[in-house]
């Protein structure tokens, strides 16, 4: 079906109920809809932020669907042979890719002396935005110190 219909995740919800589709069905449809396209030059780190911050099964029916159709192209054009070897590296990447766990919970900024609320969750979603811009590497100990910084007056 995600062959044969664009991906919008708002027609996909009406057309998954319209066929009764069940919500396994529905939720995969809608996240291939959501998903965005990927080239087939994006590199491994690229492809790892969009994961954590996606659905790594809508983005692997997308890489799969690319991937098909770079291989009917590629009978008569070696650029597309080029593209099927990417969305290939990058479909095998998505199927092992394991999503990493943010080091740090609000009770660690709690700790540190911030009040739970509003702020302190504005604080801990930018510090995962670092850290998942950073390609996950920021350490707990690291993330700690630029949440002090962050919770200074």
């Amino acid at each position: 079906l995600e062959a044969i219909v664009p991906p919008d995740a708002a027609r996909m919800k009406v057309l998954a109920e319209r066929l009764k589709f069940s919500t396994a069905e529905a939720d995969r449809l809608r996240h291939w809809a959501l998903a965005t396209a990927v080239e087939p030059k994006t590199t491994e780190s690229e492809l790892a932020k969009r994961l954590y911050r996606g659905d790594r099964q809508g983005f692997a029916d997308r890489l799969r669907l690319s991937l098909a159709a770079a291989r009917v192209r590629a009978v008569e054009d070696n650029a597309a042979l080029l593209e099927a070897g990417g969305f290939s590296r990058l479909l095998a990447f998505a199927a092992k890719w394991e999503k990493p766990l943010f080091p740090l919970k609000g009770a660690d900024l709690t700790a540190l002396g911030a009040t739970p609320g509003p702020k302190l969750g504005e604080i801990l979603r930018n510090l995962e935005a670092e850290w998942v811009e950073a390609g996950f590497t920021s350490d707990r100990g690291a993330l700690l110190e630029r949440a002090a910084e962050a919770l200074r007056p």
